[in-house]
């Protein structure tokens, strides 16, 4: 009977740490660690501009022309006054061809040469200021220039080529200066407004018809004996004054 009851313990002993030990907690996994967020890449540093000076061959905005190695290639069409910089030396042939909006040209004393057919066709033109530095003015440079009424011609001039201001039917004043040797084929020819003239003593030469229909033309100064000294290159109703 003793034996009995002590199994019986143990086995009631036994089933009770089992049901002790079944409810312990199960202990719980570990929480993941966050991995840290990955790190901007700091920005691109902008690489600065070369200061460079400006190319050849790039447009002069603030003055509405390309430019070339010193030659003033090409104008715009749509402004109304330009200043010729003293980057230019020359004016190419052609390069304000057209040009119907123009109405005043500086050119800086730097320029030396002006081209033929330069400002042919410009006829809102009534205004160019000659730099001291021109000695050139190619053919027909203003032909047709009619709104032109007066002209200045640079101090240094030693030519006036064949048709410069032929057709400027409006150019009342041209000034000469005495620097002149030679005047070409038809420069004044068809300038209805052309009123007086003066040609300086240094004038070797006076090409074919120059004065042609100048139907205006009152009175030419010339120096007595010298080339423009002769009635034939003038309209017929143009007295010459001898000076």
């Amino acid at each position: 009977m003793k034996r009995l009851l002590f199994l019986t313990l143990m086995i009631c002993s036994c089933a009770f740490l089992a049901a002790c030990g079944s409810d312990e907690p199960t202990p719980e996994a570990p929480a993941a660690q966050e991995t840290p967020a990955a790190q901007e890449a700091p920005a691109a540093q902008e690489t600065p501009a070369d200061d460079k000076p400006a190319q050849t061959g790039a447009v002069v905005n603030s003055r509405l022309y390309e430019a070339e190695d010193g030659v003033l290639k090409k104008a715009s069409t749509a402004t109304d006054s330009i200043t010729v910089g003293d980057e230019i030396t020359s004016i190419d042939s052609f390069a304000f061809k057209d040009c119907t909006n123009l109405k005043k040209v500086v050119i800086a004393d730097s320029v030396t040469s002006i081209g033929e057919y330069a400002f042919s066709g410009c006829t809102s033109l009534e205004t160019v200021q000659f730099g001291s530095g021109v000695t050139n003015i190619g053919k027909n440079a203003f032909n047709g220039c009619t709104g032109l009424r007066m002209i200045t011609l640079p101090a240094n001039l030693s030519a006036l080529q064949d048709s410069t201001f032929m057709g400027c039917s409006s150019l009342v004043t041209a000034t000469l200066p005495d620097s002149l040797t030679s005047i070409g084929n038809y420069v004044f020819q068809d300038c209805k407004s052309l009123k007086k003239l003066t040609i300086p003593a240094s004038v070797t030469s006076v090409g074919n018809s120059s004065f042609t229909n100048c139907t205006s033309l009152q009175s030419v100064e010339v120096a007595a004996g010298s080339a423009a000294d002769n009635a034939s290159l003038y309209p017929a109703e143009t007295v010459l004054v001898a000076k």
